[in-house]
């Protein structure tokens, strides 16, 4: 019998996270212990900036994407 493998890793389902929480927050103000949980990701070296527009696209982001670019960075201080 073959030996079941991961499926996912490790960097792809912290991308995923970090994805999640990015349209999250396009939508309403991140809660504290998001807003923890993005630094975290956003610290880790296996996250990288492709992996989450991947992510973002997997999440069905893709026809909206420059939309959703716009509004994230609209919201910058």
């Amino acid at each position: 019998m073959k030996a079941v493998e991961k499926r996912v890793d490790g960097a792809w389902r912290k991308s995923r996270l970090a994805a999640r929480l990015l349209i999250r927050q396009a939508t309403r103000p991140l809660r504290p212990r998001e807003q923890a949980l993005a630094r975290q990701l956003s610290a880790d070296d296996e996250v990288t900036n492709r992996l989450i527009q991947q992510a973002l696209y997997f999440l069905g982001i893709g026809p909206r994407k420059y939309d959703f670019d716009q509004k994230l960075v609209g919201r910058r201080p």
